[in-house]
Protein backbone atom coordinates (compact mmCIF):
# COMPACT_ATOMS: atom_id res chain seq x y z
CA UNK A 1 0.00 0.00 0.00
CA UNK A 2 1.78 3.62 -1.05
CA UNK A 3 0.77 6.37 1.10
CA UNK A 4 -0.34 9.51 -0.52
CA UNK A 5 1.38 13.00 -0.67
CA UNK A 6 -2.06 14.43 1.21
CA UNK A 7 -2.14 11.85 3.43
CA UNK A 8 1.73 11.41 4.74
CA UNK A 9 1.08 15.82 5.52
CA UNK A 10 -1.78 15.49 6.70
CA UNK A 11 -0.22 12.87 9.38
CA UNK A 12 2.80 15.12 10.25
CA UNK A 13 0.36 18.07 10.93
CA UNK A 14 -1.90 16.11 13.48
CA UNK A 15 1.55 14.35 14.98
CA UNK A 16 3.06 17.76 15.29
CA UNK A 17 -0.12 19.57 16.94
CA UNK A 18 0.06 16.19 19.22
CA UNK A 19 3.35 17.17 19.85
CA UNK A 20 3.47 20.37 21.26
CA UNK A 21 0.10 19.90 23.09
CA UNK A 22 2.13 16.89 25.38
CA UNK A 23 5.35 19.05 25.41
CA UNK A 24 3.17 22.14 26.61
CA UNK A 25 1.39 19.65 28.88
CA UNK A 26 4.18 17.35 30.46
CA UNK A 27 7.00 18.59 28.74
CA UNK A 28 10.28 17.15 26.47
CA UNK A 29 11.41 14.77 28.69
CA UNK A 30 8.03 12.82 28.69
CA UNK A 31 8.09 9.54 26.77
CA UNK A 32 4.56 10.28 25.10
CA UNK A 33 6.27 13.71 23.92
CA UNK A 34 9.92 12.22 22.63
CA UNK A 35 7.77 9.46 20.64
CA UNK A 36 5.37 12.12 19.17
CA UNK A 37 8.40 14.17 17.86
CA UNK A 38 10.88 11.01 16.82
CA UNK A 39 7.28 9.96 14.84
CA UNK A 40 7.01 13.77 12.91
CA UNK A 41 10.66 13.85 11.99
CA UNK A 42 10.41 10.38 10.70
CA UNK A 43 7.40 10.72 9.04
CA UNK A 44 9.22 13.80 7.44
CA UNK A 45 12.02 12.10 6.14
CA UNK A 46 9.37 9.54 4.41
CA UNK A 47 7.68 12.60 2.88
CA UNK A 48 10.88 13.85 1.30
CA UNK A 49 12.43 10.45 0.30
CA UNK A 50 9.10 9.00 -1.09
CA UNK A 51 8.02 12.18 -2.76
CA UNK A 52 11.26 13.79 -3.76
CA UNK A 53 9.71 16.11 -6.92
CA UNK A 54 6.94 17.65 -4.42
CA UNK A 55 8.98 18.61 -1.21
CA UNK A 56 12.42 20.27 -0.46
CA UNK A 57 14.44 21.18 2.64
CA UNK A 58 15.13 25.05 2.72
CA UNK A 59 16.39 26.98 5.51
CA UNK A 60 14.13 28.47 8.27
CA UNK A 61 13.83 32.54 8.10
CA UNK A 62 10.51 32.27 10.63
CA UNK A 63 12.14 30.12 13.35
CA UNK A 64 13.10 33.18 15.36
CA UNK A 65 11.34 31.52 18.57
CA UNK A 66 13.24 28.50 18.17
CA UNK A 67 16.66 27.74 20.02
CA UNK A 68 18.65 25.80 17.21
CA UNK A 69 18.74 26.33 13.60
CA UNK A 70 15.62 24.60 11.56
CA UNK A 71 14.36 23.49 8.37
CA UNK A 72 11.01 24.23 6.71
CA UNK A 73 10.19 21.18 4.88
CA UNK A 74 8.07 23.23 2.01
CA UNK A 75 6.09 21.82 -1.29
CA UNK A 76 6.84 22.77 -4.73
CA UNK A 77 2.73 23.35 -5.03
CA UNK A 78 0.07 24.23 -1.90
CA UNK A 79 -1.50 21.64 -0.90
CA UNK A 80 -5.31 21.61 0.62
CA UNK A 81 -5.38 20.34 3.96
CA UNK A 82 -8.72 20.34 5.95
CA UNK A 83 -9.75 23.24 3.79
CA UNK A 84 -6.20 24.99 4.49
CA UNK A 85 -4.03 25.46 1.94
CA UNK A 86 -0.87 24.49 2.85
CA UNK A 87 2.89 25.18 1.49
CA UNK A 88 5.09 23.32 4.38
CA UNK A 89 5.15 20.39 6.24
CA UNK A 90 6.43 21.62 9.56
CA UNK A 91 9.68 22.50 10.63
CA UNK A 92 12.41 19.72 10.96
CA UNK A 93 15.20 20.85 13.03
CA UNK A 94 19.00 21.01 11.52
CA UNK A 95 20.02 18.55 14.25
CA UNK A 96 17.72 15.95 13.77
CA UNK A 97 17.90 15.66 10.11
CA UNK A 98 21.68 15.04 10.26
CA UNK A 99 20.16 12.04 12.16
CA UNK A 100 18.20 11.06 10.01
CA UNK A 101 19.15 11.81 6.29
CA UNK A 102 22.34 11.64 4.87
CA UNK A 103 24.40 14.40 3.64
CA UNK A 104 24.00 13.13 0.44
CA UNK A 105 19.99 13.29 1.04
CA UNK A 106 20.44 16.64 2.86
CA UNK A 107 22.43 18.10 -0.22
CA UNK A 108 20.38 16.56 -2.26
CA UNK A 109 16.95 18.17 -0.63
CA UNK A 110 18.16 21.27 -0.16
CA UNK A 111 17.53 24.32 -1.59
CA UNK A 112 19.58 27.37 -1.35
Amino acid sequence: MQVKLEEIIERIISVNHAWKLSREEFGNEFAATQSLRHTKSSLQATLLREFPHDVYLLKATDSDTQDEDMYSVRLESPILINGFERYDAEHLPVRVADEILTKQEITKFLKK
